[in-house]
């Protein structure tokens, strides 16, 4: 089955020119390059063919408008209800000579109107048209899933910018168009600004785009206007919903007819869900047998050791990157890499190049002090699979602190069961929340009690800062310092602050510590009398 299914891939993308064996598919693949011109004119009747029309039978523009005071004569202007007030809308937009008005709901204005039930859904479409369908001019890869969508996604992203391919992403921790990469201050896109994006990608030459996908985009429709010829399944995504179809469906349901679904071994109530919904599914994992695994043979001074096998070929991999769920994030990527035609050891190479995720199990060593190691783990899934990660990876001998920053916001729960996981696995916990979360953080360390047995063993510290200068301070050389929770936001750029602002609290205590202990080892000594004459003893650090 497994080789029907690869080569029901592969034959989507036939030889090229200039490039690899994976860039030729993936270029052959994406089809013809070909663009509107600069001057056309499109007509909301015939893109949105069921629309209802005010004030016209139809509205002819130039373009979609970035923002009602930056348009130009001839663009339609978009309003989300709820926004901005409409009159002020209605007044920018007449003023500025708008050709229409793409709404929810009628507007008091002689404009042209096109009524749609999303805006949002509606500019997707309309850019999917208007673009000449980039998800198909691209080899587009979706990665979705409960946990470690990112690192899976910068996963795949570096091998196929190894493998000679221009490649696009979007993740949280930032975003790539093939040629410029960008922190944003935004989320992730979805919708019109995913199609959008991916129009741009075409653009700036890109042959792949690699995209994490969120359960609540999918779920609302946002990946509608978009077909993936790989998706890859990470964690354990719900597959019930009280409501409509989980999000998994939706995305299943977005997969082009010769689709690939990358999906864990480990997880089979995810997998029995893909085979079920009808898609051709290709298998990794780390417990299981699958078409790609990837066993942990050893793990010690930073360093994870893994035997990578398909088929009867494997290959050694070492990497920084350690942990069981990194594991199975090397393997799914490496599954991308088998369904290209690569050969397996050259795959396992490229993966080994990639050393560091920033705030995804980011290791920051010292010799004076324990190390300590961030990780953005936000969910109680997340949370178990960190500190277990966390332990593994701790010197014989050394304790392992946890330094769990929580949003007291969260499913009280979830709250109790990441406490469950921190009380088995911490050596010494300590709860704690970011500065602004403080007038909560009561309530919500009360959820985390709820799920430990023993309260006594917790410590909890209202200041994010000084719990992780406590733990530092506290901790010898030898033990180990886990930071989870309290990085994720709402955009890459807002992220990627938070984990910068961490990395240099525990630096400056590092240096702080060192600093004294130079200093008492310079100045203090003890005097002892030898024969009459006084002699200085040195103070050494136990």
């Amino acid at each position: 089955m497994r080789h029907a299914v690869k080569s029901s891939f592969v034959t989507t993308a036939k030889s090229s020119q200039s490039a690899t064996a994976a860039g030729a598919q993936a270029e052959s693949h994406a089809g013809p390059h070909s663009e509107p011109t600069t001057d056309a004119r499109w007509s909301l009747a015939a893109l949105i063919p069921n629309a209802k029309f005010f004030a016209a039978t139809d509205v002819v523009f130039s373009e979609i408008a970035d923002d009602v005071y930056t348009a130009e004569p001839g663009e339609l202007v978009v309003y989300p209800i709820g926004d901005e007030e409409p009159t002020a809308f209605i007044a920018t937009a007449l003023a500025r000579g708008a050709a229409g008005i793409l709404t929810e709901q009628i507007l008091p204005c002689p404009l042209p109107q096109c009524v749609v039930g999303d805006v949002d859904l509606a500019i997707a479409g309309l850019n999917a048209k208007r673009l000449n369908r980039p998800d198909r001019r691209l080899l587009t890869i979706g990665v979705y899933g409960s946990a470690g969508k990112t690192t899976t996604s910068l996963m795949v992203s570096q091998l196929l910018r190894n493998l000679g391919l221009r490649t696009s992403y979007q993740t949280d921790l930032g975003d790539c168009d093939g040629v410029v990469q960008s922190t944003a201050s935004e989320s992730v896109p979805a919708g019109g600004a995913l199609v959008q994006w991916l129009g741009d990608c075409c653009d700036a030459g890109a042959k792949t785009a690699v995209m994490e996908l969120s359960e609540r985009d999918a779920k609302h429709g946002r990946y509608d206007s978009i077909e993936f010829d790989l998706l890859v399944i990470t964690g354990t995504p719900r597959d019930d919903d009280d409501f409509g179809p989980s999000g998994l469906q939706c995305v299943l349901d977005r997969m082009s007819n010769s689709g690939v679904v990358v999906v864990s071994a480990d997880s089979p109530g995810v997998l029995r869900a893909v085979r079920d919904h009808g898609a051709n599914a290709f298998t990794y994992g780390v417990r299981h047998a699958a078409d790609v695994t990837a066993k942990l043979i050893e793990q010690e001074c930073g360093m994870s050791t893994l035997l990578v096998s398909n088929e009867s070929v494997t290959a050694v991999m070492e990497t920084p990157l350690c942990g069981a769920a990194m594991a199975s994030n090397h393997a799914a990527a490496a599954a991308i890499g088998i369904l290209l035609n690569q050969p397996l050891h050259e795959v396992v190479e490229h993966l080994g190049k990639l050393r560091e995720i920033p705030g995804r199990m980011q290791v920051l060593s010292s010799f004076e002090c324990a190390d300590v190691i961030i990780d953005s783990a936000n969910s109680a899934e997340q949370v178990g699979s960190a500190l277990r990660a966390a332990r593994s990876m701790k010197q014989p001998g050394g304790r392992l602190y946890c330094v769990m920053a929580i949003d007291p916001n969260s499913d009280p729960a979830e709250l109790a069961l990441a406490g469950r996981h921190l009380e088995r696995f911490a050596d010494k916990p300590i709860v704690t929340c970011a500065a602004e979360s403080k007038d909560h953080f009561l309530a919500g360390s009360h959820a985390v009690l709820d799920g430990v047995n023993d309260c006594a063993l917790l410590r909890l510290v209202a200041s994010d800062r000084r719990a992780i200068q406590w733990a530092i301070r506290e901790a010898s050389s030898r033990d180990t310092i886990l930071w989870i929770g309290g990085i994720r936001q709402s955009g890459a750029k807002q992220e990627r602050k938070r984990i910068q602002q961490i990395s240099d609290w525990v630096v400056a205590c590092n240096e702080a510590i060192v600093a004294d202990a130079t200093r008492q080892n310079d100045q203090s000594g003890d005097v002892a009398v030898d024969n009459g004459h006084p002699m200085i003893l040195p103070m050494f650090k136990k």
